[in-house]
């Protein structure tokens, strides 16, 4: 008899927010979880959960990555007294009734060792763009959390990333028809990696810079890496607090569920020229 982990969504974010749960799980339940479903990735090099199809007596754990269930949200802040978690992974934990001293951030058991080599900053200009896909069922914008763009990295960030990493290496990863950044200094690696691949091009660099995406979550793996995150999708008056949405613009904010994707230990800018509540502007990346 065991207990099988059981995700409701498989991209890249979904996966990797759930990474931390079995190490828990095992440390402070001292039973190994397991897992059945061929689409789940992120345990491949996981050595405290394992892969094998349900029998007899199991039961089943599903896990949310964000804060959509107020029950949840209502819980966390009841406990932590904090509308503002203080990390993905210490929530996830919360509504399971684990705690967070195994780990406090998602992990994929590999790659942790490599080298940082410095003045390498590894890019990502391209995240969902709904508009395009058009295969999740998810509306355009979630007008109502926000959000009036898609994450795509515009010109001008792109051109204040080339000219403040002028003396770096830029390293692009993501798929073949990303949003290119271009120039003498970047290695463009587009296309041409796999998901593990990408992870390491991720735990090696100094820095990472890259929207609201899955390349995103794999960064959050790493915490020797520098995160800066550009929220596209954000509009001015949100993260001004000028419009009438009830919640104001915070990372790991528990009232949106929006922003309950995003790790206050990052770092996180605009598409605006100036800065707005708790992001920097896009000049200062």
């Amino acid at each position: 008899m065991a207990t099988q982990l059981q995700i409701p969504y498989f991209a890249i974010g979904d996966q990797v927010s759930v990474t931390a749960v079995p190490q828990a799980w095992h440390a402070q339940r001292g039973e190994r979880m397991f897992y059945s479903d061929q689409r789940v990735w992120v345990f491949k090099h996981n050595p405290h959960i394992d892969f094998r199809p349900p029998g007899p007596g199991d039961t089943e754990v599903l896990v949310l990555p964000d804060a959509r269930l107020k029950s949840d949200a209502d819980s966390y802040v009841k406990r932590y007294n904090s509308e503002i978690f203080g990390s993905q992974t210490e929530f996830i934990l919360h509504r399971l009734g684990l705690e967070c001293g195994s780990s406090r951030h998602p992990r994929l058991y590999a790659h942790e060792d490599l080298d940082i080599v410095p003045h390498k900053v590894v890019v990502h200009t391209t995240g969902s763009d709904r508009k395009l896909s058009g295969e999740s069922g998810e509306p355009v914008i979630r007008y109502r959390f926000g959000e009036d763009e898609i994450r795509v990295m515009s010109d001008e960030v792109i051109a204040a990333i080339r000219r403040n990493y002028k003396d770096w290496l830029i390293v692009q990863i993501g798929s073949a028809h990303d949003k290119p950044v271009e120039g003498n200094n970047v290695v463009d690696l587009r296309g041409r990696l796999d998901i593990w691949e990408s992870a390491a091009e991720i735990a090696t660099a100094s820095r990472f810079i890259g929207v609201n995406s899955g390349p995103m979550h794999i960064a959050n793996c790493y915490p020797r890496v520098t995160k800066r995150i550009v929220l596209m999708e954000f509009s001015q008056g949100y993260l001004a607090r000028e419009n009438d949405v009830a919640f104001p613009w915070r990372a790991g904010c528990t009232r949106n569920f929006l922003t309950s994707w995003l790790d206050p230990a990052n770092t996180y800018f605009n598409r605006f020229d100036q800065d707005y509540g708790t992001s920097f502007s896009y000049l200062k990346i």
